[in-house]
């Protein structure tokens, strides 16, 4: 037995192209999450970030490795048992909120969808009221409801994404960017509510975002991908107070601060990698579960 809530083994991810090449988009890439734990997914757009979420639950058929959701294998074909446990207990909140909403519904069909399909013993009131108060949770009244999501506004249209998978209490949450539309005051607070539910239910969370401010804040331990390979794994304080790999410095020391003079005679690291660079897996491990990826040339 394990207290793993996900495993992620040699996960990979590859995209045909009409000129018969293959695009790698996520190339070996393992990690675990425990219960009540957040595992932070930095790196550059275009890394493999939201494609390392979306073969998670199963939006993408995986081209190999292994997955494993509470002990059950998810990489491969789901039997009907496998599919309903993973609709119930593993959500996902999207980047672009507007894709993801069914421009058909209004809002309170859209948050009370999951619960109508999952938890039937529920009567309409309750699941109305459920809807309600997660609402006001999200920072939003009851008159959300009756309203269609073009009618919204793009921070709003998020909140909604949000409501709709937290009202769930799923055992595990992939945050895609789940927070880069709202105003800073709403963030906060949605973080909290995340925590909240982490620390009643021991869910666990995968949280892919640029912002590594709010990174180091919410999540235990973190990944650093970089053209499809994490590059460095590890303890989130860890990392953040002594980063290994080239790409990991680059990515801190972009970080802005308030000092503008400081800013101004900010020298960035000189970084330029390619593919070929991370081909090799060698992975160097410096304690306390922190690792580095490296081919041998940063030595």
């Amino acid at each position: 037995m394990t207290d793993n809530i996900l495993e992620v083994r040699h996960l990979k991810q590859y995209f045909p192209m009409a000129n018969k090449k293959i695009v790698k988009a996520v190339d070996d890439v393992s990690f675990n999450i425990k219960g009540g734990e957040t595992y932070g997914l930095v790196g550059e757009s275009g890394s493999g970030k939201t494609t390392i979420g979306r073969s998670i639950i199963r939006l993408y058929q995986p081209t190999s490795g292994e997955v494993s959701f509470e002990g059950m294998p998810i990489a491969g074909k789901l039997t009907k048992v496998q599919t309903t446990k993973l609709r119930k207990d593993m959500q996902m909140i999207f980047q672009d909120p507007m894709s993801s909403l069914n421009p058909r519904k209004k809002v309170g069909e859209i948050i009370k969808l999951g619960l109508d399909i999952h938890f039937p013993e529920l009567t309409d009131d309750e699941k109305v009221q459920r809807v309600v108060d997660m609402l006001q949770v999200v920072g939003l009244d009851s008159s959300f409801i009756n309203r269609y999501p073009r009618e919204l506004s793009g921070g709003q249209r998020q909140r909604i994404g949000i409501a709709r998978v937290v009202i769930m209490r799923p055992r595990l949450i992939i945050a895609d960017e789940a927070i880069s539309a709202l105003d800073v005051s709403v963030q906060a607070q949605v973080v909290n509510l995340l925590q909240k539910i982490q620390q009643e239910t021991g869910s666990a969370m995968l949280f892919i975002a640029h912002d590594l401010a709010m990174v180091k804040h919410i999540s235990s331990h973190l990944g650093v991908i970089h053209l499809g390979h994490i590059v460095e794994s590890g303890p989130t304080a860890e990392i953040f107070a002594h980063p290994t790999h080239p790409y990991t410095k680059s990515l801190l020391a972009a970080i802005p601060t308030t000092n503008p003079i400081a800013e101004q005679n900010k020298k960035l690291p000189n970084y330029q990698a390619t593919r070929k660079q991370y081909e090799a897996k060698a992975m160097i491990n410096l304690g306390n579960d922190h690792f580095v990826l490296d081919d041998g040339s940063w030595s």
